[in-house]
Order: C-alpha cells, then structure tokens, then sequence
C-alpha cells in the first residue's frame, strides 16, 4: 500500500500503470516489426549458428544461437521466430532498470530511466537478434544484483551478480570490463573496500568463470580462434583519423541514445564528481564507475579504429538511470525544464524509431547503398528463385564466396521454406568450421554458385565447367545488395579445395 500511495504522488506522465502500459505498447510494435520486417545479415548469419549449437563460434560467444535456437522453438522457423527472445529480453531489462532505480535512488528517477530508455532509437531496434541484446541485459543484471546488496546487505546478491557477468562473457565479449568496473567501483571508497573481504565477492568472480569455461573450453580446442579474432580489433598504430573517430563515436553514441539522454548522462556524471558522500553519490558511482574502463577503453581504440555505435550498447540501461537522476534533479529546480527534456527524449527517440521502421516497410527514402534496411528486403522471393533454378538445371546445393551475410540470408530462407538444399559458403571456412562437411559425392554435384554482382569472385577460377544462369536483382533496393549472379558449377579445381581448408592463422592474416 505504500508504494500505491507513493506512485500516485508522481505526476502521472511518471506513474508506474503509465509507464507499464508505455513499455508493453512498445513491444508490442517491436514484436509486430520483428514478425514482418527481413532479416540484416548478421541475425541470418547467427540462424545459421542456431542449426548446430556449440560451445563457441568465431565471431562471438553462443548465447545468440542459443537465444535463436529456443525462439525457433517457440515461435517457428521465421523472423519472428529469430528474433522472439530478444524481444522478451527487451521487456526484462526494462523490468531490471526500474528495480535497480528503485533501489539506488527512488521510484521517479527509475520510472523515468525506463521511459527514456525505451524511446531511445536503441531500444526502438532491440528486436534485431545480436549479441547485443542479451550483453545488455545481463551486464544490467549484474549491476541490479550489486544494487540489491547495497540496499539489503546481503551477501549472496554478489553470487548472483557473478552469475550475470558470467552469461554476458558468453554473450559478448565486451562483458569483460564488467569485473574490471566493478572493481574499480569498490576500491575507489575506503567503506566499499571492506567488501572485498566477503567470500561471496570472489566466489562470484569464480561463477562467472565457471560460466564462462565452456567458452574458453572451445577456444583452447580451436586454436583460440575467437579470442584471437576478436582480440585483433584491440591492436594498431595510432593515426591522423583520432579525430574523426572520435566524433564519429560521439555522434554514433547520441544516434543511438539520443542527445539529450547523451546530455544528461554527462550532467549526471558532473553530478556524481560534484555531490558529498552519501546515499546518492554511491547511487550513481555504481552504473558511473562500472562502465568508467570500457568508456576509457573505446576513447582510446578511436586513436587507430574506429568504434561501431553497438559496441557500447551494454553500458546504456545503467546509464539511463543516470540521466534520469540529472533530469529529476533540473525537475526539482526547474520543473518546466525538467518537463521540457522528457518530451525532447521521448519526442525525438520516437520519431527516430517510426523513421526507421517507415524506411524498413515502404523505403521512402531513396538512399540507396547507403540505406540500412536494404539487407532485410526480397530474401523470400531471391531463395524461391534459387530453387526454381536448382530444381531446372537438377542444382544439388548453393555455393557462395566471401560474404558471410549473403550465405546466411539464402540460408536462413532456405531453412524457413523447408528446402532441403544445402547452402555452404566455399572459403573462409574458420567462419564455418562449426558446420559438416560437405558429403564428398556432393562434390561431383552440379550447384548454383550465388554472389553479389557489384563483388565478383570469377567462378572460373574455382570451378571447371561455369554457366551463367541469371541475375537476381532484389526488389526495391539499388547497390551492393540488390544485384546476385548465379551460375551453374560443377567440377571444383584446386583453388575451391583452397578455400575450403584455408587453415586459420593465414585466413586471420588477411581477413
């Protein structure tokens, strides 16, 4: 009855029913988006993980098979289907934002971080099955079960959060600065250091490891292929683009939260520096300090790379609450101002979101290769015509060539339609080593060998005996995706048996 009592205090743009009822409204959209809208590239790269579950791949952890692999289960072989479980992740780190600011600071900021975050255009593309969605949202967890220790003292809330850091490193190995913020987080306060002498604080440091051992298990077994892969974006000589990076990263940032979450993140962090030691100052240091190394990390990979926008997307649930804590300090003194940044957030995140989703359905903007969306488009129609040209010319599977994304589309779709044609990309097989071979008879088979127009590898460098059947173009879509070449193949040379057992230190040298 006191939390009722305290909820109907709350202006009612901020009551808990409003925002409930605002965060349910918006998956419903998510899940109507994701059920009607194509596949990108990487989500039909991870179906095709999602066929053979491992231990670990080469370009990420498991959980996003896994994630695909239930979704599949309950909501059948389509986009709905690869994407369901991120959706309920969606909605699950909402549920984890609001508790945790409930505990850290109170029900108005907390309300007010699910708010904003789920009008940020982030959250607007959650639906879409990465390793992002679940990094999230356990990175959040982890920082929830901290916040329930800090408010109960419980110890064994830091079991739990190790648990958490644990299932983020198998989703996404950005989830590795998670400990090194949380123990940045507890060394930098004489009363939090006493903590480091509970028992449950490196026993969570053994869970998390402990959950993470099948994927070391798999690295050890596989030349430490991913780490390896993955590790190699961490190494390069610095150069003349820094500045350019590091825009490029501040506006990807803002892109994706918006600026006035961005803005306010900012004050907020002001905020922390600037308050006395207390309740809200240990409030805030918590999500602050946790994200504090990979920040410091990301400025300092822009002085040789740049950084993708997604990379940071773990570290922004936490950081809502902290640009929820700035804005309800403004509401305090200036409520006008307060009232005027939460439209602002909310205003220009959703507009954001409805431009995206426009341009995924209709393509009204005629942008061309520069269009996001135009990987989703015609996949449908591309793979029944692949089948069509296999059943004519008695084709007995597809081949594709150095392009992980459109091997996964064709598949996918192969795989949503029920067509027993086996779809194998014939080199960089480190990326599909998870995969079986080929049955050698397949090899004396004839097969469409698909690939972009705009990207060609000579078939006839790979193949004895090459057709050119037709060109597929996609509909609604110009540049490098719109226009496939297939032929038909047979007869596989040397260079073909190259590729497909091109070990993988040379393939990581010039990948």
């Amino acid at each position: 009855m006191a939390i009722l009592a305290q909820d109907r205090e709350q202006p009612m743009r901020l009551s808990l029913k409003t925002v409930a009822t605002a965060v349910g409204v918006l998956t419903l959209v998510r899940l109507f988006v994701a059920a009607h809208t194509g596949l990108v590239a990487d989500e039909a790269y991870y179906t095709v993980w999602s066929e053979q579950l491992a231990p670990g791949y080469l370009d990420h952890p498991p959980a996003v098979a896994v994630m695909i692999a239930i979704g599949r289960v309950l909501a059948g072989n389509s986009p709905l289907g690869v994407r369901f479980v991120a959706v309920l992740m969606s909605l699950a780190l909402s549920g984890l934002i609001w508790r945790t600011g409930e505990v850290l600071f109170d029900r108005r900021t907390a309300l007010t971080a699910v708010l904003w975050y789920n009008a940020a255009p982030v959250a607007g593309l959650d639906f879409i099955t990465t390793p992002d969605p679940p990094s999230a949202l356990f990175w959040m967890a982890g920082i929830w079960a901290v916040a329930e220790f800090m408010g109960s003292g419980q110890r064994a809330w830091w079991l739990l959060a190790g648990i958490a850091t644990g299932l983020g490193l198998a989703s996404k190995y950005t989830l590795a600065f998670l400990p090194i913020g949380l123990l940045l987080f507890l060394v930098v306060d004489r009363e939090r250091r006493r903590w480091l002498l509970y028992w449950q604080v490196w026993a969570a440091v053994l869970l998390a490891l402990l959950v993470f051992s099948p994927v070391i298990w798999w690295n050890a077994t596989h030349d430490w292929a991913s780490f390896l892969f993955q590790g190699r974006r961490t190494s390069g000589a610095a150069g003349l683009d820094f500045f350019a990076n590091l825009a490029d990263f501040i506006l990807g940032q803002a892109g994706y939260m918006t600026p006035v979450m961005l803005g306010f993140a900012v004050a907020g962090a002001v905020l922390y520096v600037r308050a006395p030691r207390g309740s809200d100052r240990a409030g805030l240091a918590l999500p602050l300090l946790t994200a504090l190394p990979a920040l410091a990390y990301f400025c300092y990979h822009t002085l040789h790379a740049q950084v993708d926008a997604n990379w940071l997307i773990p570290l922004w649930p936490p950081l809502s609450l902290v640009a929820a804590y700035a804005v309800t300090a403004l509401m305090d003194r200036r409520p006008a101002l307060g009232s005027l940044a939460t439209t602002l957030q909310v205003g220009l995140g959703l507009a954001a979101m409805l431009l995206i989703y426009v341009q995924a359905f209709f393509n009204p903007l005629p942008l061309g290769p520069f269009d996001p969306t135009s990987q989703i488009r015609d996949w449908v129609a591309v793979d029944a015509r692949l089948v069509d040209l296999a059943r004519a010319h008695q084709a007995r599977w597809v081949a594709t060539s150095r392009d992980y994304g459109l091997t996964g589309e064709i598949a996918s779709y192969m795989l949503f339609a029920g067509s027993p044609l086996p779809v194998r990309q014939i080199d960089e097989r480190p990326r599909w080593a998870f995969l079986p071979p080929l049955d050698p008879e397949a090899l004396g088979w004839p097969a469409l060998f698909v690939e972009p127009a705009s990207n060609p590898t000579p078939p006839e460098t790979l193949f004895g005996r090459v057709e050119k059947l037709e060109t597929i173009t996609r509909a609604g879509v110009t540049g490098y995706f719109a226009n496939l070449a297939v032929y038909l193949v047979s007869e596989p040379k040397p260079a073909f048996f190259a590729g497909l057992n091109e070990p993988f230190e040379s393939w990581l040298a010039k990948s």
